[in-house]
């Protein structure tokens, strides 16, 4: 499995929305030029997750993307499903059955099948446990964001 690169854009996505002052919005070009990624990619991204109501979009000459859902409630797992879709990580092929050369209906339990069933279920939840607000306030820990958020008021 890969996580495609989406998924990270649109966490930075949400943290910069964030920070923006309220009843401001941020256009996609922009945000593509402070993360330096394909503008065309990044607002397929961007629909996805207004699609998803996490972020909101305002139409007009000073329009643009804006935070839709408080921090606290959005984690990990929700801009996973956001981003790479609500199906499995792991759909089983039924695979041992061809193995051992037996009709699937005759397989009543997979090591592998329930090995994977565990790691996508430590995957979920993990990534559930990860809330974008706790993650801002350790980046604000570490970090200055000082630079991030002059440009928001140039932007904006």
């Amino acid at each position: 499995m890969k996580i495609s690169s989406g998924w990270e854009q649109s966490i930075y996505v949400l943290l910069i929305l964030s920070r923006l002052p309220e009843k401001k919005a941020l256009n996609s070009l922009a945000l593509s030029e402070r993360l330096d990624v394909s503008h065309s990619y990044l607002k397929k991204i961007i629909k996805t997750l207004v699609n998803e109501g996490l972020v909101k979009s305002s139409p007009g000459k000073s329009g643009g993307f804006s935070l839709a859902t408080p921090l606290d409630q959005i984690d990990f797992y929700k801009i996973f499903i956001a981003i790479e879709g609500r199906g499995r990580v792991f759909a089983s092929q039924q695979l041992l059955a061809k193995v051992l050369n037996i009709d699937e209906s005759q397989v009543e339990n997979c090591a592998v099948s329930q090995a994977m069933d565990s790691i996508e279920n430590s995957l979920k939840s993990t990534m559930s446990s990860i809330k974008l607000d706790s993650m801002l306030k350790q980046l604000e820990g570490t970090d200055d964001f000082t630079d991030l958020d002059n440009w928001i008021k140039a932007h904006v």
